[in-house]
């Protein structure tokens, strides 16, 4: 698989969940769980939170709070009209907030499912996962966590902390933490508490 070609971060949705179809993974475990308060970090032009928000509809309940920093992400990202955009569809399930995603904790008592996608690599899960821990009923969902994943040019680049390592420490300094990593480009991990 070419790694550096982009075609998948095209319009309308800008994401390599796009690729491998993992749309249909989210509303999934969100049918299968039943959740009535998901949080998602890191959600751009909101591909992922348009498919929890279709699985939260088909249950008939549950709600959707979604952060990101949208244009004032340094890096790449959309601008949150292209969320707004994207989720109109689900406007009354979702919550829409321009914010950094460290700190987002002290904003919950609590959720069913967190999901974080925000350019992921160890040092960024280890200052957000360890703050939800005690929060999360259900499950953790993190982009990452395959080996090919964690070789994508920007973790080298910029010396990352693999998310695979990351997630091997966590769950020994936890003993009660299982995950499951599916690989399917861009990967995507999912922790149990």
């Amino acid at each position: 698989m070419a790694l550096h070609k982009r075609n998948w971060d095209s319009p309308p949705w800008y994401t390599s969940y796009k690729q491998n179809n993992h749309g249909d993974l989210f509303y999934s475990l969100v049918r299968v769980y039943q959740p009535k308060k998901v949080v998602e970090l890191g959600t751009k032009a909101g591909f992922s939170a348009y498919h929890i928000a279709r699985g939260l509809k088909a249950n008939g309940k549950g709600r959707l709070y979604c952060y990101d920093l949208w244009e004032k992400y340094q890096y790449h990202s959309v601008p949150k009209s292209v969320a707004e955009k994207n989720l109109k569809k689900y406007k009354g399930l979702i919550s829409l907030k321009l914010r950094n995603a460290v700190g987002v904790d002290k904003l919950h008592k609590s959720a069913d499912i967190l999901h974080i996608d925000i350019s992921n690599d160890g040092q960024i899960l280890e200052k957000i996962i360890p703050n939800w821990i005690d929060k999360i009923r259900q499950f953790i969902i993190i982009e990452g966590g395959s080996d090919e994943r964690d070789k994508f040019p920007w973790m080298i680049k910029y010396n990352k902390m693999p998310i695979k390592k990351w997630l091997q420490d966590f769950a020994h300094k936890h003993k009660n933490v299982k995950y499951i990593t599916l690989e399917p480009f861009p990967s995507v991990t999912i922790i149990h508490l």
